[in-house]
């Protein structure tokens, strides 16, 4: 196990950044300050052969390929600074979400109009509310998510405060994607909390639209994960929010079928009783109360 040196000079990028490069790409782990928990410019690298030099030569020649991947992030974050989230908004035309449901674009528009009407059940200022969702996937065309997908919605929360957004429209980019799984952290700011029931939202009532719905094992689009992130955010925020009232504000009609509310409102009872047991929920009490 050696430990290798970084220009401090790479700091300054934002710290996913950094440690995706040294995990993704080098299989590096990134070092933390004791003191501050701040970025430190060192990494950790395990090599496979005990070097007569202590493994100075393979740190330093470690040390150069992290430089190299670095600057190219630094590059890619440039550049996406320069054009920022509005510019690149109207590029999601060009990404489908999915063909019977139309582009990103559309996506984006609709999750905008249904956060802006969701916004007062949930405390949060509407045109806040809308901003973040207009915003919200912009950073899908940027250099650095095509560089690291998994730095979808951290990105454009990055390029948002650069731009001068307010805090709770940085917040919701950043958080809409949440929770991705069972154990992730459920938005909790109001606009964060409106702009990810949308989302969610209005994927579910899409696919229902289109009879996409999960089977058996198969769900590609991880609708039950959404549908339980549905779940989630409203009891974790004790949140009074009536499922069919709800999702009939995002109802739209799409290859000719209309949603069929009922059935997916059956899908969200689903999630909440397999949410129940996995907390510890006796099966017959839960049975009792549906």
């Amino acid at each position: 196990v050696l430990l290798g040196d970084m220009d401090p000079a790479f700091l300054d990028l934002p710290p996913e950044v950094i440690q995706l490069s040294m995990r993704t790409h080098q299989k590096y782990f990134s070092v933390r300050d004791a003191k501050t928990g701040a970025f430190a410019p060192h990494f950790v690298v395990v090599a496979n052969i005990e070097a007569s030099d202590g493994g100075k030569a393979i740190a330093a020649g470690n040390a150069r390929v992290l430089s190299a991947r670095l600057e190219d992030a630094r590059f890619f974050w440039d550049n996406d600074k320069k054009s920022g989230l509005d510019a690149m908004a109207p590029k999601l035309e060009r990404l489908e979400f999915k063909k019977e449901l139309g582009s990103m674009a559309d996506k984006v528009e609709r999750v905008a109009a249904l956060a802006r009407e969701l916004a007062p059940s949930v405390g949060a200022d509407p045109d806040l509310a809308e901003r973040a969702a207009k915003l919200m996937k912009a950073d899908l065309v940027s250099e650095m998510v095509n560089e690291f997908p998994e730095l979808q919605g951290v990105r454009g929360s990055y390029y948002a405060k650069d731009a001068g957004e307010d805090p709770a429209v940085v917040a919701a980019i950043a958080e809409h994607y949440k929770p991705q799984s069972p154990n992730d952290a459920v938005p909790s700011a109001p606009v964060s909390v409106a702009v990810a029931l949308a989302d969610k939202l209005d994927t579910l009532v899409g696919f229902w639209a289109i009879d996409e719905k999960p089977t058996g094992s198969k769900d590609p689009f991880a609708l039950r994960r959404a549908a339980l992130g549905v779940v989630r955010m409203i009891l974790d925020n004790t949140l009074r929010l009536p499922i069919r009232a709800t999702a009939d504000l995002a109802k739209f009609e799409a290859s000719g079928s209309v949603v069929d509310i009922d059935d997916l409102a059956a899908f969200f009872a689903d999630r909440l009783k397999q949410h129940l047991r996995d907390q510890g929920q006796r099966h017959d009490l839960i049975d009792a109360v549906f």
